[in-house]
């Protein structure tokens, strides 16, 4: 009787899990709008089961009016034909979704078309991406990828899916997403997915990474995921653990997976751990790659530089299974699976810890999210972006030991310098309208210059 009874138990349980999960079978259903939910963060619109989400991607978006979304059960979408949301009608999703740690899986395309506002808390799993023609298109499996300049913040979300390109040309593909702009930021996320390319056709400049094909500002991400490409007639190839082409700050990322692009007759692969090709002035910190990387021209950190004076590589590792081209440090598996290789990533910041049993990372360390800073919506790591004013200059910049900060008002002003994690570094009373800032025990990187709220970058070589 006893065991009759634990039996019913357990099936009731499972019965419970299972009913956590809504799958789709076609049909749309609208959401409750009533009370003017949606309107705000606190009173967000609930998507309760899958024929609600189908709905979102039958609506038209608008940058004046986003809404705010909420994930309230785990979705499978059942590989049933799918149009990614905000495509329908104006091919962008403006707003906010919070998968409030739910999954979505068996998907037949990329949740989102475009996006502006942020997505957040949300896994793909159990998911194979087939693509047949990816002619001049971005794809990830979140969002193809940001529209114009406008503010995206992708947050927390985990890509468990394959991706497979069968043809296409100039486009940009990542397990999260496909093209970042400069106000694009992925921030704690991950890609466990493989991505696999093949049968390219006549084009150039195709680019690819575990998290985005092309991204700007990215922290705290992590690629697992095996990188494979196989072309013909292409021009640079551009491969990377974390991204093809960075721009702007990488800043504490690893990467496990192999990078391995072949290309064809005259195809030139360019290829990195973390970064394919590294472009405008950029700066990559406490990163660290264990993938193989091959290519034309390749590194176990990045495989080419556009500007190397306006670039930045600090506290950065690789594999010495890779080749290097002077950025970086080359270092034993072995030794990377040590207490002392956790402090060094933890030179400035204790963002990483080391993987113990039960291994989640094979020994190689991993990063500590109950550390990450929260993210301030207006400006990564709590420092707001702003528009450089006309009247204030930061000269030289890169520089090196020391940078002249003009004003036009010659107004006394206080001078404040941050680094990229929001943290004052230095500040100075400034009773002129210039002063001379000595950076000579400055740490190489970037950094951020306040002169009364008017936000300057300046790079640290």
């Amino acid at each position: 009787m006893k065991k009759f009874i634990i039996s019913i138990v357990i099936l009731a349980m499972t019965a419970s899990l299972t009913a956590q999960v809504s799958v789709w079978d076609g049909s749309y259903e609208e959401f409750d709008t009533s009370n003017e939910k949606g309107l705000t963060e606190d009173n967000p619109i609930l998507i309760e089961n899958a024929a609600q989400l189908a709905f979102m991607s039958q609506l038209s978006y608008s940058a004046n009016n986003k809404m705010y979304y909420k994930l309230t059960t785990d979705i499978d979408l059942n590989y049933l034909p799918w149009t990614p949301i905000g495509m329908l009608l104006n091919s962008t999703f403006y707003g906010y979704f919070d998968g409030n740690n739910h999954s979505i899986s068996k998907m037949d395309f990329a949740l989102f078309s475009l996006a502006q506002g942020y997505i957040k808390n949300l896994t793909i799993k159990d998911t194979d991406f087939i693509i047949d023609d990816a002619a001049s298109s971005p794809f990830g499996s979140f969002t193809f990828g940001a529209f114009n300049d406008d503010l995206l913040l992708i947050e927390n979300c985990h890509n468990y899916a394959n991706i497979t390109i069968k043809d296409g040309f100039n486009f940009a593909i990542g397990g999260i997403i496909g093209r970042c702009e400069e106000s694009t930021y992925i921030y704690n996320c991950s890609n466990h997915g493989n991505i696999n390319i093949t049968n390219q056709e006549d084009g150039t400049h195709p680019i690819v990474g575990g998290i985005g094909g092309r991204v700007y500002n990215t922290s705290f991400c992590y690629n697992t995921g095996d990188i494979n490409l196989e072309c013909s007639f292409i021009n640079n190839v551009r491969t990377g653990g974390i991204a093809g082409l960075a721009s702007k700050e990488i800043q504490n990322c690893y990467n496990t997976g192999n990078v391995e692009p072949i290309v064809y007759n005259e195809g030139m692969s360019i290829s990195g751990g973390i970064v394919g090709y590294v472009g405008g002035s950029s700066s990559l910190l406490s990163c660290y790659n264990i993938g193989y990387v091959n290519g034309d021209s390749s590194s176990g950190l990045i495989g080419q530089i556009e500007n190397e004076d306006g670039f930045v590589a600090d506290n950065c590792f690789m594999a010495e299974h890779n080749e290097s081209i002077g950025y970086g440090e080359l270092l034993s598996t072995d030794f990377m699976k040590s207490d002392e290789f956790v402090t060094m990533l933890n030179k400035y910041n204790d963002y990483y810890k080391k993987d113990v049993e039960p291994f989640v990372n094979d020994g190689y360390p991993i990063i500590d999210t109950e550390k990450i800073p929260a993210f301030d919506i207006d400006g990564t790591f709590g420092v707001k972006e702003t528009n450089t004013d006309n009247n204030i200059s930061v000269y030289p910049n890169p520089a090196k030991d020391f940078v002249r900060v003009s004003t036009v008002n010659g107004q006394q002003t206080t001078v404040k310098v941050y680094n990229t994690l929001g943290m004052l570094v230095d500040e100075f009373e400034m009773n002129s309208n210039e002063i001379d800032i000595n950076i000579s025990d400055y740490k190489s990187g970037m950094y951020f210059i306040d002169v009364d709220g008017t936000i300057s970058k300046l790079v640290v070589r």
